[in-house]
């Protein structure tokens, strides 16, 4: 028998013809996911946690294993390949967003804001608030603020923590969020409400991704869109709408006045 002719064993032939999964390399049967990579897997391997930073599903074949931390927090081994790791290269990258950031008007100038890269006791530890549950701390602006009798006496910016082993580009996009912070405390934006500073912060974000032309930025920008936080998704999309109404010099203005987000006839008025 000519071997181009030459019968499959059924199974064989089914391996030799059909897609394959991306998880466990047999062949997909008729229901199956596509990530947004375009990564093809059965429907029935939800036990493989999803990369914390790319959402890829953690697996020898499509991500070659990964670190998963007590908190949930996974960040797979395709990440950490071009992962953040030594703090030269994290202080580098910061003083690069610095100035991305002061390139849509909000200048940090002299102040000092260092960044310390960290594990997830450290970020867990350092955090303001506590409904992160579909929001996995990545990064944590730490500042200090003492009051008495209404008055406050002390102010002190700390440091920015970052998580340890994020791809750059992730990394680049929680430093200009957490730089945002930065800059609402250097300019005095006291008690601000939670959703309008997450949101301001995660808009700066979104602003800093549109300028790139990467699958990575794409990726991170459609997560933000879908986001249902109510807090981090909602803000966005309520800073994102009122930008629309005036431009971002006029919108810092507004929120540090009203201390909300402006609707379409206060914008026109204000």
């Amino acid at each position: 028998m000519e071997l181009d002719k030459m019968a499959w064993h059924p199974i064989c032939a089914q391996k030799q013809t059909a897609p394959l999964c991306s998880v466990c390399r047999n062949p997909l049967t008729r229901n199956y996911f596509v990530d947004f990579w375009g990564n093809a897997f059965c429907n029935n391997h939800d036990g493989h946690p999803e990369c914390s930073s790319c959402s890829r599903l953690v697996c020898e074949n499509l991500t070659n294993g990964g670190m998963q931390y007590p908190d949930g927090v996974v960040i797979c081994n395709k990440c950490s390949l071009n992962g953040v790791s030594t703090q030269e290269r994290a202080d580098r990258i910061a003083i690069e967003m610095r100035s991305a950031l002061a390139s849509v008007g909000l200048s940090l100038n002299s102040t000092q804001t260092p960044v310390k890269l960290c594990g997830r006791d450290e970020l867990n530890d350092a955090s303001h608030h506590d409904f992160h549950d579909n929001h996995p701390i990545l990064g944590v602006t730490r500042t200090t603020t003492t009051h008495r009798k209404g008055q406050i006496l002390a102010r002190n910016f700390d440091c920015i923590l970052i998580q340890i082993n994020l791809p750059e580009e992730h990394f680049r996009t929680v430093m200009i969020h957490e730089l945002t912070h930065a800059w609402f405390f250097y300019n005095y934006y006291e008690n601000l409400p939670l959703k309008v500073e997450e949101g301001m912060c995660v808009l700066m974000e979104y602003i800093w991704l549109t300028n790139l032309n990467t699958k990575d930025a794409e990726f991170r920008k459609k997560q933000i869109e879908l986001s249902a936080d109510p807090i981090y998704g909602d803000g966005f999309r309520e800073a994102r709408e009122s930008l629309k109404h005036m431009p971002l010099s006029t919108l810092l203005e507004f929120i540090r006045d009203k201390q909300k987000f402006p609707g379409r006839w206060s914008s026109f008025f204000f």
